[in-house]
């Protein structure tokens, strides 16, 4: 049986890898590892999710927002599938997609079952995250996807099923997901893994996970490795990958520094800040643009002062915070009392207002003038207020008895709504809604994300792009009243490379 190759290690390793996306600062979510059942109503399903907390249940898709409305950019749910792929008539055992991408079943272990976790009413998949720890906040994500599942279950979901996601916690720490993956694959219930938290705690299990042929899709983090379609077909990221996100700083700084600038950037030490250095590294190549030097910093380092205090000695006019969690609102308030004062570019994971900036505010702080990527809309901006996706998110959000202002529940939305889709899709193929036809599914998102910007495109296309965001613009905070938050202000033009990074072994040749 599968279960006697799944051995549970006991030690847990302190190692972290930072999610990608806006984080809230509510760091009270449940401890609930239980999905429970769907509500008959929106209302009724978001109190369920409020006291049960961050495990989902929720299911199906409807095509439009509440009202009838459509968002611009798509649908508040997803459309219909496209029907376009599937199992091959000549060959049961093949699933074909896009670009040569194709899954062989016969490959899979032998007690393998391609309807695994799949009912005529139900689809179970299952998460690991922190519910709690230092991290906790992060389980917001998972909240704010329960919201969303819901909401779609009320609007028919995948052909009459429900979508379940079930949670386990694991303090963001590698081997804690390890364990709950063994768990979790030894249990033979979940169809797919969905939205894994953390570089480290991804690249743990993703050998595991393409061995046993779970799909591991939508991975909360931008690591570069989740492009590597050739060795890991089964394992698939969303985010702007990280290697791209600095590449996209190095052109920002390109155009604000035409006779160049000497650039220090403080790294966390893992594959995750790595993938910043090397990405950079990347992008500057025969420009005037030099990284003059990098501090590297342990995951569990209680501050940044002897980094800052090295990166501020090469007095460099850039200071490039690639790192996640407190250490960004460290690396902040640093420049803000010292008197180097470079361009600070943060990476993008520290883009919640709450989470980040608020305890700045709280230390007599701003953090005014720090630049960073965005991609997709902020629902506190007014300029939104009457998008159909946030007015949607708002009410569904509030209703669920959730703040709708702390943005890591509209995150939820985001990995929620992609989710939706390769489901939806893959239910529309031949061979009907079964684990290949997911996998397949997720190799050839081609609908857009009404969360994300207008003007940027979503898509993956097989063997050829093995990544689904792929564009951003650059923001600068400002303020107007240094005891209130302030906002993020467009400074650098929308960049959409959208197909052009192709797979990891693109991201490995540039590397280094």
């Amino acid at each position: 049986m599968r279960s006697k190759r799944w051995v549970a290690p006991t030690v847990l390793l302190v190692s972290l890898g930072l999610v990608g996306a806006a984080c809230g600062s509510d760091n009270k979510s449940s401890s609930s590892s239980t999905a429970a059942p769907a509500s008959t109503s929106a209302s009724t399903a978001a109190a369920t999710t409020a006291a049960g907390g961050a495990t989902t249940t929720a299911g199906g898709a409807a095509t439009t927002a509440a009202g009838g409305a459509a968002a611009a950019q798509g649908p508040v749910i997803p459309d219909k599938g496209s029907g376009k792929y599937g199992q091959d008539p000549s060959n049961p055992n093949l699933y074909a997609g896009p670009n040569g991408f194709s899954i062989d079943v016969s490959k899979c272990p032998s007690d393998w079952d391609i309807k695994q976790g799949i009912t005529d009413s139900q689809i179970d998949m299952f998460a690991s995250f922190p519910k709690s720890g230092p991290l906790a906040g992060f389980a917001l994500l998972y909240d704010g996807m329960t919201d969303y599942y819901n909401y779609v279950n009320e609007n028919g979901g995948i052909d009459g099923r429900k979508i379940s996601l079930e949670g386990k916690d694991d303090q963001y720490q590698p081997a804690a997901t390890k364990t709950n993956s063994d768990e979790a694959l030894a249990a033979n219930k979940y169809a797919v893994f969905d939205v894994m938290l953390g570089t480290p705690n991804n690249l743990g299990i993703w050998d595991d996970t393409n061995r046993e042929c779970m799909p591991q899709l939508l991975n909360g983090t931008g690591a570069p490795q989740w492009g590597d379609v050739e060795n890991h077909p089964w394992t698939t990221g969303m985010q702007l990958d990280y290697f791209t996100e600095a590449g996209i700083w190095a052109e920002w700084l390109k155009t604000k520094f035409p006779n160049g600038a000497k650039v220090a950037s403080i790294t966390f030490n893992t594959d995750f800040g790595k993938s910043y250095l090397n990405g950079f590294k990347s992008a500057i190549k025969g420009s005037n643009i030099q990284l003059v030097g990098d501090f590297p910093h342990d995951p569990t380092a209680p501050n940044l002062d002897n980094q800052y205090t090295s990166a501020a000695a090469t007095n460099a006019d850039v200071l490039l915070l690639q790192t996640s969690g407190v250490y960004c609102t460290q690396g902040m308030a640093d420049v803000e009392k010292g008197s180097w004062k470079p361009v600070v570019v943060m990476s993008g994971t520290c883009g919640s207002l709450n989470q980040f900036f608020q305890p700045l505010i709280d230390q007599g702080l701003t953090g005014k003038d720090t630049n960073l990527v965005y991609y997709l809309k902020d629902p506190n901006d007014p300029r939104y207020a009457d998008d159909p996706m946030v007015k949607t998110y708002k009410d569904i959000t509030t209703k669920a008895g959730h703040d709708p202002n702390k943005t890591t529940y509209f995150t939820g939305w985001v990995f929620g709504w992609y989710m939706t889709e390769i489901l939806k899709e893959a239910a529309s193929y031949k061979g009907g809604l079964n684990r290949a036809n997911i996998m397949v599914a997720a190799r050839a998102i081609q609908q857009t994300n009404p969360t994300y910007l207008a003007g940027l495109t979503t898509k993956m296309d097989g063997t050829k792009d093995a990544y689904l965001s792929e564009g951003a613009e650059m923001v600068q905070y400002q303020i107007t009243d240094p005891k209130k938050l302030g906002s993020f202000q467009k400074v650098g033009d929308l960049i959409d490379l959208e197909g052009k990074l192709g797979t990891y072994a693109t991201v490995k040749a540039n590397s280094g």
